[in-house]
Parts: C-alpha cells; structure tokens; sequence
C-alpha cells in the first residue's frame, strides 16, 4: 500500500484543473471511479474534465446521465487538455491500458497522480496512491470523499456502488469483506438503486448476446479433471450471431460457474488480431502472476493481457500456462 493521505488531500486541494483518465474498455470500476471522483472533487470547487481514450461503451452509458464522459475517439484533442494542472489515473497503473491518452500523460508525467488497487505497474508516475487491499478503486474514491468531508450525494454513490458492486462480483468474491457491505449500505443510503444497477447491468442483454454466450459455453473445455476451463470467442463468432465486442464482457465469469472449475481464461480474438487474455481464479491460482506472463496485469482472482500472434499459438502457450499454474499448487 502507499496511502499518504495528508498528501493526496494537499494535492486535491491545490489543483484547480483536473482531468481523469482510465483504462481502454473501461468497465465500471473505471467509470464508476471517475464519476465518483468527479463529483467529488467538484464539490470542493475544482474544474473537472473526464476523458478516456475511448468511447463509453453502449451498455455502460447508463452510468453517465449527466453525460460528463468524455474521449479522444470522439473528437476531443490533447491539446485540449494543455490546461489541466492535475491528471489523475484511476483504476489502471500500465501503459498499455492507457490507449492515446498515454501520449497525453508522456507529456505531462510531472502533474500525473495515479490512484489504484491493482498489483501490477509501470512508470506512469512519481506520485502514487494505491492500496492493493481494496476490493475496487471505487472504494478507494469512497475514502477520498470521506477525508475531503464530501457529503455523499446519488450521482456520486450510484457511480460508486456500481463500481464496488461489479469488482466484488456482486460481493461474492473473496475480498469483499464486512466493511464492503456496511459501505455498500452507506452508498445505498445515499440514493444508489441495487435495483436498477442491476437491471442496468445484468437484464439488457440483446439476443445476439445471448447466441454468443451459447456459442462460447459450447465450445468450453476443461482439463485437469475439471479444475481448469478455458474457452474462446473468434471474430467470425461474433459476427456470424450479430454480437458487439462488448457481449463479450463477463463472459469468463459464466465458465467459471461450471462446478467444480477452480481457474478460468478465455481468448477473445480482436478485429486488429490480436487477442484479449481474461483470467479468472477462486482464490489458489495467481491470476496475476498468469497474466504478467503474457505481459498484462491484474488481481490475484482477475487479471488480463492482450497479445500478438496466431491464435492457435496463443490458444496453446495459454493452456500450457494454466496447466503449469495449476500444477504449482499441488503438494509436492
């Protein structure tokens, strides 16, 4: 962990002009961070800008009523951003998961702060406030709130708990703990809806969404007398049932659900060729650790990379790396 939060707050305090930025296929931990910290820091006076390299993802639109997210897919220019003394990073510490908004923070390094509860990182910054421990970096944005003495309000807790909610997996995942829960009920007191989160989230599925997770369930193998599941998503699949690239988000959580999985990955071809890698662990495995192998990064119980190469090749180094991952359990 580094938490100097006499810090942090002296740094929120003296900015004026702040920008947040995330990880490319932002999910809600991402975007929920954002808006959360936005509405934050815009309680206390400053002029908050949130811009990802990418545009919000069709089926995470709903978190943004107020229509504060930004991109650079959309038009926006980094020069657009000279004016901001402060960029924070939230919910990401790689290069990689930055897109074109690493180009923006390369020329500004000096006025970079990064907040974040994943393992894994890169240079992005001198300036660092990360605590592993957390569940989200949601959660992480909660604390914040609480030092700057920053009433909760509903556009900053529905953003929150939506994050907190999907990065515990609806609070089953292992770090989800008492406090967890007690936050939860604060956001909820606050004005965040489970209800309609969760209709948000769980109950818009398109046909074509279906179809495909039909076609990726099939297709599922497991190996180790069922204790891994690895299964894959090409690009033919996704056209031929008419799917987007985001029907494919959460689609490793549904193979993990096969009893008796204990570790999940999931290839998913990309139209430039190459492939996400998606991990999954009940606790044993070091997904991390997994996914640093093919240079990406994570959490114990969920990490990722994407990479280069044949997708056959990629199929066979990432079923020899599960397989050795789970081997590496066993008692000698």
């Amino acid at each position: 962990m580094r938490l100097d939060w006499a810090a942090l707050v002296t740094t929120l305090h003296q900015a004026e002009r702040v920008v947040l930025t995330s990880h490319v296929r932002p999910d809600c931990d991402a975007l929920g961070s954002e808006l959360g910290m936005a509405g934050i820091l815009e309680a206390i006076g400053k002029d908050v800008r949130i811009v990802n390299a990418q545009e919000t993802p069709a089926n995470l639109r709903w978190i943004d009523p107020q229509g504060k997210l930004e991109s650079l897919a959309g038009g926006l220019k980094p020069a657009d951003l000279d004016d901001r003394d402060l960029l924070i990073v939230l919910d990401t510490s790689a290069w990689a998961q930055l897109g074109a908004m690493g180009e923006v923070l390369k020329r500004n390094r000096e006025r970079v702060l990064v907040v974040d509860h994943h393992v894994s990182e890169d240079d992005l910054s001198d300036r660092w406030f990360k605590d592993t421990t957390a569940e989200a970096t949601a959660r992480i944005v909660y604390e914040i709130g609480l030092r700057l003495k920053v009433p909760l309000t509903e556009a900053i807790a529905t953003p929150l708990y939506a994050g907190l909610s999907t990065d515990t997996g609806g609070f089953r995942f292992p770090s989800a703990t008492g406090e967890t829960f007690r936050v939860a009920a604060r956001l909820v007191d606050a004005g965040a809806s489970p209800p309609a989160i969760y209709r948000e989230l769980f109950e818009q599925d398109t046909l074509a969404r279906l179809h495909l997770v039909g076609r990726t369930l099939a297709g599922a193998r497991t190996f180790n007398e069922g204790s891994c599941i690895l299964s894959t998503v090409r690009q033919a699949d996704i056209k031929e049932v008419g799917a987007s690239p985001a029907d494919t988000e959460d689609l490793i959580n549904l193979t993990l659900a096969v009893k008796g999985t204990q570790l999940a990955a999931i290839l998913i071809e990309q139209p430039d060729g190459r492939v996400k890698l998606s991990f999954r662990s009940r606790g044993a495995a070091d997904c991390s650790a997994l996914a640093g192998a093919f240079g990406g990064g994570g959490h114990k119980a969920a990490a990722g990379a994407i990479v280069s190469g044949t997708f056959d090749e990629i199929e066979h180094r990432v079923t020899e790396a599960v397989d050795a991952a789970w081997h590496a359990l066993e008692p000698v």
